[in-house]
């Protein structure tokens, strides 16, 4: 069986934005006509957020996507299916094997704490051995993205800090997604990307369209091997 891409989205810290992230990937995915499966353990605002996507659906009268949520990543590839798969930070280890079937990595942080890796770091050993177990599944190159969340609109003083960072460790660097009212719609069970979609329903401003920009050049990073 060949098996679908596999996106991991992982942290070290905890509270860094990963479901906002993944939920906002997943759905501007899902305009684009992506069969997305969602991988998310123990995730109560996956489940909230599901909850309250099908009661809008149903009050609005709008077919809006409700993705399966699985319990494994090992799914048959078919006609653009990908599985999303959301790992609790103090839970990277627990799930090495999630980490070991991905087409790409994507790691999140907000300051330049979340990212003090060192070679020697634990997460940094689970990401050397996912590119290993990819290189044995003939995977030429492992899609490893490292992306800062909620910036603020001062200077960005990580950038210079990731760039060497990311020379020494093998990582690209995503543009960063900016600190929005816009991603706090999670909340009610929709995002940027049902905006466009629906628009007869959702009245979208400035900062929407603009955080749905982010969203869809994350969505364009995550097929660059490069």
């Amino acid at each position: 069986m060949t098996e679908a891409p596999v996106i991991v989205i992982s942290s070290t810290s905890q509270a860094v934005g990963k479901n906002t992230i993944a939920l906002n990937l997943a759905a501007a995915m899902w305009s684009e006509g992506y069969d997305v499966k969602l991988f998310a353990p123990d995730n109560k605002i996956v489940e909230d957020f599901l909850e309250k996507r099908r009661l809008i659906s149903q009050q609005c009268q709008i077919d809006m996507p409700i993705p399966q949520v699985v319990d494994n990543v090992s799914i048959e590839e078919t006609d653009k299916t990908v599985v999303i798969a959301i790992i609790p930070s103090n839970q990277n280890d627990e799930w090495a094997e999630v980490f070991y079937k991905a087409h790409t990595l994507i790691s999140v942080g907000c300051t330049e704490k979340d990212f003090n890796w060192t070679l020697q770091h634990p997460y940094i050993n689970l990401i050397w051995q996912s590119k290993k177990q990819a290189a044995a599944r003939g995977v030429k190159y492992l899609n490893w993205i490292v992306i800062q969340n909620m910036l603020d609109n001062d200077a960005n003083k990580l950038q210079s800090y990731l760039q060497s960072l990311a020379r020494q460790l093998g990582f690209r660097i995503a543009e960063p997604i900016y600190r929005r009212v816009s991603y706090q719609y999670l909340q009610d069970g929709y995002c940027t990307a049902d905006m466009a979609k629906y628009r007869h329903v959702f009245k979208m401003s400035m900062d929407d369209v603009y955080a749905r920009h982010e969203i869809l050049n994350l969505t364009d990073d995550l097929w660059k091997h490069k």
